[in-house]
C-alpha cells in the first residue's frame, strides 16, 4: 500500500538509476536462523492458545458456547501434533497416492499470428515513488505494470475458463483435507538474470513478508494466519499447507518467489537499500540499468531468452519487445501525444473523451481503431470511504445523512453520460457469488435532513448549511485525485449535498498523495476505487478492526487499507469467517453479511461501475479475433496485444499521402461476439 510521503532526491531528468551507497550487509545467516526461531515462536504462541482455551471453557456456564470453545481446542491440539511452520524433508517424505494436475487441456490464451517485436508506447500519470514491490509505498499504481501482471506465481487461473493452469510449477497435487498444496517446480523456471528458481526461494518469500523490516502490515497478518507450513523436499518440489481447507487451493497457495541471491541483503535497512532495485524476474520483462528516468518514464525490456517463451499459454503473449511508460499527468495531454501517435494506446476513461473527442479524422480515416470490451470482472469497489475515527463522522446518524447527500446518480446521468452504473454493494460483479441483496441510499434531501437532525444539526444557517446545537458546521472533506473528469463530479457532488444542508470541501490531490494520505488515515474521507482480484472479495483488509487502531484503542493505525478506522465485532467475525470459507456458498454467507454491515453502519458510500472499458489503439497495435480475454480489468493487463512495425510504417505512409483505411469502431460483448459499428471501404 502507499505509506508515508516519499521525497526524492532532485536528480537531473532522463538520468538512468543508479544503485545507493549502501555499506555492505548480508543477510544470509540471519535468515537461515529464522526458521528455528519462528518455529520455536509458533509453538509458543499455540502453547499460550492452548491455556487460554482451557481456562475459558472452564469458566464458561453456556453449553452451546462451550462446545465451540471444545471444538477450537480439538483442532488446535491437533495443529500441537505438527506445529512446524519451516519444515525440510525429503522426496521420500511426499505422501504417496497424491494426484498431479499439470492444466494443459486449457485453451490457448492470446493469438498464434502475433508477431514478437517492437516497442509499445503507453503513459502513467505520475511516477512511482519506489520499484520495490514490499513495504513503504509499494502498493502504488505503477506496481500492477512492473510486477503484478509480470511477475509469474506457482499456477494462475485462465482468464477465460477460470481453471488452473501451470505458471512456475509444471505440476501440482492437492492434499485429500484441501489444505495442502504439492508443487513441482517447472526445471527450466529462471530468473532474467538466468539464475535458477528453487524451491528455498518461497522459503524466502516466507522469512521477508513475516519479517518485521518492511512497513508490511497486511503482509505480516496474512502470511501468518492463511499459511501454517511450506515443506521442502528437495530444490523443485515444495508444499505449502492452508490454515484452512479452501475451495480452489491452489490459487490461494500460488505465491511469488522471492529470489534468494537478489535479497541477500535483506535487514533493517531494506526499504532504503532496495528502494530502486528492480528486482530480477521470473516473468516476461524485466526493468533494466537505464531503464528508469525518473519522473520522465519506466522501461520494461522483454527478457531475452526467457524460460516460458515457448510454454502453452505464454508463448503466445508478452510480444513487444519493450514496454514504455511515459509518465503523462493530465488524460487530456497524454489524449494528445495519442492523437499525435507518440502513445500506441488510450485507455478512456471520460466519456467526453470517447464521444466527442475522438471524432476526429484519425478515426474517421481508419488510421486509430476503438474497441468497446464488456468483461465479467468484478465491480472496484469506488465511492467514499468514511472515516469513523473523525468527528463528526463518529456519529453513524451523520455518515447515514452523507450517504443520503451523495447525488452519484446524477454524476452518472450528466458527467458520465449514463454509461457507468451505480453501485448497491461493496462486493459486485462476483460471478460465483452474485450480488447482494442490498440497495444503495437514493439521494433525497429529505432523507439526509432528517439523519442530519437525529445527530444534531437541526438549523440551517445563512448559507445553508446546517450547525447544531454548538453552533459547529456541518462540513465534510473529501479528498480525491485529481483529474478534470473527477474535479468536475466531485463539484457535483459538492453542489448536490448543499441543498442537504451539508457542505463539501474538496481536497484534489496528485493520487499517489491522496492515497498516501488516506493511509496515514489524516483524511476525512476519500474517493477511493479499489482494484478486485477474482475470484472472491476480501473484507478483512479493508474493515477488520486489528487495522483499525494501534494498541491504546484510540489512535488510528496507518498503513492499513482499512480507510474507515472501522472496528466492530460482527464485522471481524465475518472477515475471519471468510477467510476460514470452504465453499462457495460459506463464502456468499460471509461476504453478503459483511456487506450489510458496511451498508447498515454508513461507513462507505457506493459510487459507480462499468462493466465495459473503452480503449482507442492505432492500426499498428493488434489484438486477437476476440480483442481481450473475458476476465480482464483493462485490455493490457494479460499482454495479448502486439506491435505491427509494417503496419505502422505503412499508415504514416498512408497519413503522409492522403491513403484511408476503413473505420472500425466496434464492441465486443464479453468477448463473445464482435458487433461492427461501422465501417467500409474509403
Amino acid at each position: 500500500m502507499l505509506k508515508h510521503l516519499l521525497i526524492l532526491p532532485v536528480i537531473a531528468a532522463g538520468l538512468s538509476v543508479r544503485a545507493a551507497d549502501f555499506p555492505p550487509y548480508d543477510g544470509t545467516a540471519e535468515r537461515e536462523a529464522f526458521w528455528a526461531f519462528y518455529n520455536e515462536r509458533v509453538v509458543g504462541q499455540l502453547q499460550a492458545q492452548e491455556k487460554d482455551l482451557v481456562e475459558r471453557q472452564a469458566k464458561e456456564t453456556d453449553e452451546v458456547v462451550k462446545t465451540t470453545l471444545s471444538d477450537d481446542l480439538d483442532a488446535l491440539r491437533k495443529r500441537l501434533l505438527q506445529p512446524e511452520f519451516f519444515t525440510f524433508a525429503t522426496p521420500e517424505d511426499i505422501p504417496a497416492g497424491l494426484v498431479w494436475e499439470n492444466g494443459l487441456d486449457e485453451p490457448e490464451i492470446g493469438d498464434p499470428s502475433a508477431r514478437k517485436g517492437g516497442t509499445f508506447n503507453g503513459s502513467i500519470p505520475s511516477f512511482p515513488p519506489t520499484v520495490r514491490t514490499l513495504g513503504e509505498n509499494a502498493n502504488n499504481a505503477f506496481r500492477g505494470y512492473h510486477y503484478d501482471d509480470i511477475e509469474m506465481g506457482l499456477v494462475n487461473l485462465h482468464p477465460e475458463t477460470g481453471n488452473v493452469i501451470p505458471a512456475l510449477a509444471a505440476e501440482w497435487a492437492i492434499s485429500p483435507d484441501n489444505r495442502t498444496v504439492y508443487y513441482r517446480l517447472d526445471p527450466g523456471a529462471a530468473y532474467s538474470d538466468g539464475v535458477p528458481v528453487e524451491s528455498d526461494d518461497w522459503f524466502n518469500t516466507f522469512y521477508i513478508q513475516l519479517s518485521e523490516y518492511p512497513q508490511n502490515p497486511f503482509g505480516n497478518e496474512w502470511y501468518s494466519s492463511q499459511y501454517t507450513n511450506i515443506t521442502r523436499y528437495d530444490k523443485h518440489t515444495f508444499s505449502i499447507t492452508l490454515a484452512e481447507p479452501k475451495a480452489l487451493a491452489p490459487y490461494w497457495t500460488s505465491l511469488s518467489p522471492m529470489p534468494r541471491h537478489f535479497y541477500s541483503e535483506f535487514g533493517p535497512d531494506f526499504e532504503s537499500r532496495y528502494q530502486w532495485r528492480p528486482r530480477p524476474t521470473t516473468g516476461a520483462y524485466a526493468i533494466l540499468d537505464g531503464d528508469i528516468k525518473f519522473g520522465r518514464s519506466i522501461t520494461l525490456t522483454r527478457v531475452k531468452d526467457w524460460w516460458a517463451r515457448d510454454h502453452k499459454f505464454y508463448r503466445h503473449r508478452f510480444n513487444p519487445d519493450r514496454l514504455v511508460y511515459r509518465v503523462v499527468r493530465l488524460p487530456e495531454k497524454a489524449l494528445e501525444l495519442f492523437f499525435q501517435g507518440s502513445l500506441d494506446s488510450f485507455l478512456v476513461g471520460v466519456p467526453d473523451h470517447w464521444y466527442e473527442r475522438l471524432e476526429i479524422p484519425q478515426v474517421h480515416n481508419g488510421y486509430i481503431h476503438k474497441a468497446k470490451f464488456y468483461n465479467v470482472w468484478p465491480s472496484s469497489s469506488a465511492g467514499l470511504y468514511l472515516n469513523t475515527a473523525v468527528p463528526p463522522l463518529d456519529n453513524r446518524d451523520v455518515r447515514i445523512g452523507i450517504c443520503h447527500a451523495m447525488n452519484y446518480q446524477k454524476v452518472i446521468d450528466f458527467d458520465l453520460r449514463g454509461d457507468y452504473r451505480r453501485l448497491n454493494a461493496f462486493s459486485e460483479g462476483y460471478p460465483l457469488l452474485g450480488n447482494p441483496p442490498i440497495k444503495a441510499r437514493e439521494f433525497s434531501p429529505q432523507k439526509a435532513r432528517a439523519a442530519f437532525a437525529a445527530a444534531g444539526y437541526t438549523k440551517a444557517g445563512p448559507d445553508g448549511v446546517l450547525v447544531n446545537a454548538k453552533g459547529e458546521r456541518l462540513v465534510l472533506t473529501v479528498t480525491h485525485r485529481k483529474s478534470p473528469v473527477i474535479d468536475k463530479y466531485m463539484q457535483r457532488l459538492r453542489e448536490e449535498a448543499l441543498k442537504c444542508g451539508l457542505e463539501v470541501r474538496l481536497e484534489s490531490m496528485d493520487g499517489s498523495a491522496a492515497f498516501q494520505k488516506a493511509s496515514q488515515k489524516q483524511h476525512q474521507a476519500v474517493q477511493v476505487a479499489w482494484g478486485t482480484t477474482p475470484p472472491f472479495p476480501d473484507h478483512f483488509q479493508h474493515f477488520h478492526s486489528k487495522d483499525a487502531y494501534l494498541e491504546d484503542g484510540k489512535t488510528p493505525r496507518p498503513n492499513t487499507n482499512n480507510l474507515t478506522s472501522f472496528a466492530n465485532p460482527r464485522m471481524d467475525a465475518f472477515c475471519e469467517e471468510q477467510r476460514k470459507a470452504t465453499t462457495v456458498e460459506e463464502y456468499r454467507r460471509t461476504v453478503f453479511g459483511a456487506d450489510q454491515i458496511v451498508h447498515d453502519e454508513a461507513i462507505w458510500v457506493p459510487g459507480f461501475e462499468q462493466n465495459f472499458y473503452w480503449v482507442a489503439y492505432w492500426r499498428w497495435v493488434k489484438w486477437p479475433p476476440g480483442f481481450n480475454v473475458a476476465v480482464s480489468q483493462d485490455p493490457y493487463q494479460n499482454h495479448v496485444l502486439w506491435i505491427d512495425e509494417e503496419a505502422r510504417e505503412e499508415t504514416f505512409a498512408a497519413m503522409r499521402d492522403g491513403r484511408t483505411f476503413p473505420e472500425v469502431d466496434e464492441v465486443f460483448d464479453q468477448n463473445l461476439q464482435s458487433i461492427s459499428q461501422s465501417g467500409g471501404t474509403r
